[in-house]
């Protein structure tokens, strides 16, 4: 009996874009120390990427450093942050074509904000991929066993014939739980490399 290939999941930030997203970029925008602004930054994440929205979020952000952000000020560091965090680094483009042109499943798993969501929806880049799974869509986050088991049901897969790529541990930890083939992304070429073990031709 032919053995069913299994079917690829990226997370996105720090996987198929950078892992600090755009904090450089937008602490330089608003004038505020790289270091000092990535503390709430980071701190309100988890419930931005359950949904939470984007008045409330950076609101959150910008009292903690003392601030206020005007509507316009608001809407332009949002639309920064969820465009930074969906630009592909180099090579990612290459990598994921390669396997769809193969013919083998892919999807996308992020914690993600919906600003951030919608822009990736939009783009070109993620038009191949079969399923696109967000946590503000679910209001669950990575690494609750809920948001994997979503991917399963979207792709109709099993954990064991699903590979997949996330940055942090617990994350990997968690797919690992439920059977899926889960590896920590450090590099493209190690990234790489797994999957040409797992018999993908990248």
């Amino acid at each position: 009996m032919k053995q069913t290939q299994p079917a690829v999941v990226f997370d996105i930030g720090g996987v198929l874009t950078t892992s600090e997203g755009g904090v450089p970029e937008l602490s330089d925008l608003i004038g505020v120390e790289r270091e000092r602004f990535a503390v709430p930054y980071w701190k309100h994440r988890p419930d931005y990427d359950r949904g939470t929205r984007p008045a409330e979020y950076w609101g959150l952000v910008a009292a903690d450093l003392g601030m206020e952000f005007s509507e316009e000020d608001l809407a332009r560091v949002d639309e920064f942050d969820a465009q930074r965090w969906s630009r592909l680094a180099p090579g990612r483009l290459e990598l994921i074509t390669a396997l769809q042109d193969a013919g083998v499943s892919t999807a996308l798993l992020s914690n993600a904000p919906a600003s951030m969501a919608q822009v990736v929806k939009g783009s070109d880049w993620s038009a191949g991929f079969d399923e696109r799974v967000f946590s503000c869509d679910l209001g669950l986050i990575k690494p609750d066993a809920k948001i994997y088991q979503a991917v399963e049901e979207a792709l109709q897969r099993p954990g064991p014939e699903l590979v997949f790529f996330d940055d942090r541990p617990p994350n990997v930890e968690a797919a690992r739980q439920r059977g899926w083939q889960a590896y920590r992304f450090t590099t493209q070429q190690a990234c790489q490399e797994a999957l040409r073990d797992l018999g993908f031709e990248v």
